[in-house]
């Protein structure tokens, strides 16, 4: 099956960012110990158990997803790592590998409410297994986690409770980039808490918190760092706002091809309202791509697509707008061009104007929300390096695999 467009996701990258993340945050730790990859939402779009295998053969070994049977996935996937479940669970799946993933304490949950600790603990109970839990504190995300008082009595019950283990304390600080000194302290709060717990947090207990906090400032860097939208190479910010100094490699591109060309006559009209009236002779390329497959009409600026013509790449703008399965772009500046060539819908070149930072903001999106937006119908094709290359000058398309050997870590 031959398919007109594919994200492909280049493990180099991927390893190479993971590396970079983990020498910030790695202190005196194994590097892979510091990190928690975040792989919910079916790793934003991306396929989950494929990202989380690919992860944990370069030495990540604790994920976080959001639903249980989301986790279960991850951890069949990446062998021998942990999951944490984001979201506030009061059932244990016990069907299949559940049960198999919580009898290894492979399976970790989230303590959000001191009804929903105890109701963990019953489920424990039959099963015969001590359930590792990590206590989410609020600190000002107000969306799941608990307040001092509750979180206080939470430790309590996990403390004098047989069949509950306290493998974690967790924060989300929702203002490390928009308000650098509130994150700061909201930081020290956590930090105030853990100390006052005393001997209800043990010394093994892992105390983490989202990436952006630990990466925009180092008082913010505990045991361990969630990590989301920087593995695959981008920070949720422009690098303007970023003071981590990191360096990373976008690992994610989206690529099309030219299905049809044609030429449009001076003061045509182009797309649905007439929106756009074409003021010279154009050349105009139809490309397959449209907001079903996740490519939101533009809102700031107009979307822009890479055309790889014979003498190279060229950016051309989209005309009228956006379709559901297709878009029409100006190739009248790219020269001679074959009529099936290559198109960059999303480059992973960070300084593109393709980039995925400059395409979700040309919508008015986040980079996590074009992301998480992509149609499925869309082939994801995972690649050992290659993924600046068109298509046709690295594995085709339709390739659904790389080779990638096992990894020791990264210490």
């Amino acid at each position: 099956m031959t398919t007109t467009s594919s994200i492909r996701i280049d493990l180099d990258a991927l390893e190479g960012n993971l590396e970079a993340i983990a020498r910030l945050v790695g202190g005196g730790n194994p590097a892979s110990d510091r990190i928690c990859a975040v792989v919910k939402s079916d790793a934003y779009g991306l396929g989950a158990a494929r990202i989380a295998g690919s992860m944990a053969s370069m030495g990540i070994r604790t994920f976080a997803a959001y639903q249980p049977q989301e986790a279960i996935e991850v951890a069949m996937a990446a062998r021998g790592a942990s999951v944490l479940v984001l979201m506030p669970v009061h059932q244990l799946e016990r069907a299949g590998a559940a049960r198999h993933l919580l009898a290894a304490g492979r399976l970790h949950y989230t303590a959000h409410t001191p009804e929903q600790v105890r109701d963990l603990e019953a489920e424990a109970a039959p099963l015969g297994i001590v359930l590792p839990v990590h206590l989410e504190l609020d600190t000002g995300m107000g969306r799941g986690g608990c307040e001092e008082p509750d979180a206080r009595r939470i430790l309590e019950f996990v403390a004098g409770s047989p069949r509950l283990r306290l493998a974690g304390v967790m924060t989300h600080l929702p203002d490390a980039l928009d308000d650098p000194d509130t994150a700061r302290d909201r930081g020290r709060r956590f930090r105030e808490f853990i100390e006052k717990a005393g001997d209800l947090v043990p010394d093994d207990t892992v105390r983490h918190v989202s990436a952006t906090a630990a990466l925009q400032d180092a008082s913010l860097r505990f045991d361990m760092a969630r990590i989301g939208l920087g593995w695959t190479g981008h920070l949720p910010r422009p690098v303007s706002m970023d003071r981590s100094g990191l360096r990373l490699r976008p690992a994610i591109s989206w690529w099309s091809r030219l299905i049809q060309i044609r030429r449009i006559e001076a003061g045509r009209t182009i797309g649905y309202g007439c929106t756009e009236r074409v003021e010279r002779d154009t050349v105009a390329g139809l490309v397959p791509v449209g907001y079903a497959d996740g490519l939101p009409p533009s809102r700031l600026g107009t979307h822009r697509v890479v055309v790889h013509g014979k003498h190279g790449p060229v950016a051309v703008p989209v005309l009228g707008r956006m379709n559901m399965d297709q878009c029409v772009v100006d190739l009248t500046e790219v020269g001679p061009v074959d009529g099936d060539a290559s198109v960059e819908v999303v480059s992973s070149e960070a300084d593109s104007v393709v980039s995925l930072p400059r395409v979700a903001a040309r919508a008015d999106v986040m980079p996590y929300e074009l992301l998480c937006g992509l149609s499925p119908r869309i082939p994801r094709v995972v690649v050992a390096g290659g993924s600046l290359a068109a298509p046709d000058q690295a594995p085709p398309i339709e390739s659904k695999t790389a080779v990638r050997g096992p990894r020791i870590g990264f210490g």
